[in-house]
């Protein structure tokens, strides 16, 4: 049976055929891709997608090409998902298995109108990913009650707080937890386990006491660097955060307009809710976007990510180094237990739990527990871009990296994500700094750190004790409770902090900062 006499599956159903499309009921659907699967044709292999057979079948489509909201309910099974998506119905029965996700995540809608929940995360350009034959039609939205199961965001009360009212940055993790619903706040607060190594991030940059100059000429202060030659306004770059569609629909453009406008550097995450040339694509004229990597057990999917980052503009690589697996991150994954609708704390294929959101958003295969020193040099073949590593926490690591000739470190325990009591960021600083210096890397290697800055003070403190640049992550994130704006006024309120802090400090420019001005006990005295 050729194509072209592929007509008349159920009379009334499907009107006609034509090259390699089917048309029914209103919507045509390409069935070129099913052409080499059909088992039922000698010439040559014909198959009817799924979409066709089971709308001919049940004949759930109206005449008019639409889908009941009743109908809709039908098809709510691992072998039969239909799923309502802005405006349109999609059979993504075939694609479970393909979903990077994992298919718990599509399981949920299956049956039921996803926008809202697929817009949190998602734009709907990606829905051009799916095949054509996996649409089935209009959705009729008004042709029954909403279904008590359909998808969506638990309603808030309206917020108090306003852009205007937040005066530091801890103030927007505040608000952050007034507009986020639930899920999406214990996503960016969570922690591993019982939270101490996060705590411990924060609380240790109170423990290094500042040691001002005075009758210093501080009239005309320039906070300016550059890191890998890039420029920034200030020693600080917009840590790679997965999901801001969780947070807001502008997601990580609207990180990439903050960073633009602030003048500093966006690391954009591979996990993100964007397609990374949509992020690219919203950087302002002469804005520094670098990108962040896990590296896939399916490393051709880690070369094409390269590629495509790199065509679209991205100055750097950084390689995400700590996540053989994903951390247990309790607080995050008690959720899914309140509500199994939002995201199951059991990754998918593997009996780990504790994953939460990330767990089923990343799905168990999307980290390699395989990766090892060896394949920097795989890495480095693939691009001729600077290779920043990110989670480094001991000098022995550091001194590796160098050896193997990346261009950056950033000393990081992912926000304490990961390693519950492994130290904080501050302590792992110092060694690090010390063990390059020692092996003569200070020069050739530039160090950056995350975890716990949340003042202007702790940013110059890190310079003081050796670090480039520090990362800020979950406070744009709280900052985007209010868009871009807030991101935004997250970044200007650490730029005047940090700027106040080298004046009062008696410094004019940022390599006047040096180890003699913080006084620092020893890391033993911590009871964090």
């Amino acid at each position: 049976m050729e194509p072209s006499e592929f007509t008349m599956l159920q009379q009334g159903l499907a009107t006609f055929v034509k090259g390699s499309c089917v048309a029914m009921d209103g919507c045509l659907h390409d069935v070129a891709c099913c052409l080499s699967r059909h088992g039922g044709c000698r010439r040559r292999n014909v198959q009817v997608p799924s979409v066709v057979s089971s709308v001919a079948a049940q004949r759930t489509v109206t005449q008019t090409g639409k889908v009941t909201r009743r109908a809709l309910n039908q098809h709510s099974s691992t072998n039969d998902c239909w799923v309502a998506l802005h405006g349109r119905v999609y059979d993504l029965t075939d694609y479970l298995t393909e979903h990077p996700g994992g298919s718990a995540v599509l399981l949920r809608m299956a049956g039921k109108d996803g926008t809202e929940s697929f817009q949190a995360v998602h734009r709907e350009s990606i829905l051009a990913v799916l095949r054509s034959s996996a649409c089935v039609g209009v959705f009729d939205a008004d042709s029954d009650e909403p279904s008590e199961g359909d998808a969506g965001a638990v309603a808030k009360t309206a917020p108090t707080v306003t852009l205007e009212s937040m005066l530091s940055v801890s103030d927007f993790e505040a608000a952050a937890q007034e507009r986020f619903d639930q899920t999406t706040f214990d996503y960016y607060a969570s922690a591993g386990c019982d939270e101490i190594t996060m705590r411990s991030n924060e609380t240790s940059w109170s423990r290094v006491w500042l040691r001002p100059r005075v009758m210093m000429d501080v009239s005309d202060v320039n906070t300016h660097c550059k890191l890998l030659g890039c420029p920034s306004r200030f020693p600080v770059f917009i840590s790679p955060c997965a999901m801001a569609g969780l947070a807001h629909r502008d997601a990580e453009i609207a990180l990439a307009r903050a960073g633009g406008t602030s003048g500093i550097i966006q690391v954009i995450s591979s996990v993100s809710t964007l397609s990374l040339e949509d992020i690219f694509s919203a950087r302002m004229e002469g804005q520094v976007q670098w990108f962040q990597i896990y590296v896939h057990p399916k490393r051709i999917r880690t070369e094409e990510v390269i590629r495509r980052a790199e065509a679209a503009g991205a100055a750097a690589f950084m390689i995400t180094v700590d996540t053989a697996v994903v951390g247990l991150r309790e607080r995050d994954a008690r959720n899914s237990v309140r509500d199994p609708s939002k995201l199951s704390p059991v990754i998918e294929g593997t009996s780990a739990t504790g994953g939460g959101v990330v767990g089923a958003l990343v799905g168990s295969g999307a980290f390699d527990a395989r990766l090892s020193w060896d394949d920097l040099a795989w890495v480095r073949s693939l691009t001729s871009l600077p290779i920043v590593l990110k989670g480094v926490q001991t000098g022995e690591d550091a001194v590796l990296a160098a050896q193997r000739g990346v261009a950056g470190i950033v000393v990081s325990n992912h926000g304490g994500r990961q390693l519950d009591t492994s130290r904080s960021t501050l302590d792992a600083l110092d060694e690090v700094v010390q063990a390059l210096k020692m092996e003569g890397f200070s020069e050739k290697v530039e160090v950056y750190v995350d975890g716990g800055i949340r003042r202007g003070t702790d940013v110059y403190k890190a310079l003081a004790l050796g670090a480039k640049a520090v990362g800020i992550g979950r406070p744009v994130m709280y900052g985007l409770a209010f868009g871009e704006s807030g991101a935004h006024k997250v970044l200007g309120i650490l730029h005047a902090e940090f700027k106040t802090s080298m004046q009062l400090m008696g410094r004019q420019t940022l390599a006047e900062i040096q180890a003699t001005d913080v006084d620092w006990p020893d890391p033993s005295s911590d009871t964090e």
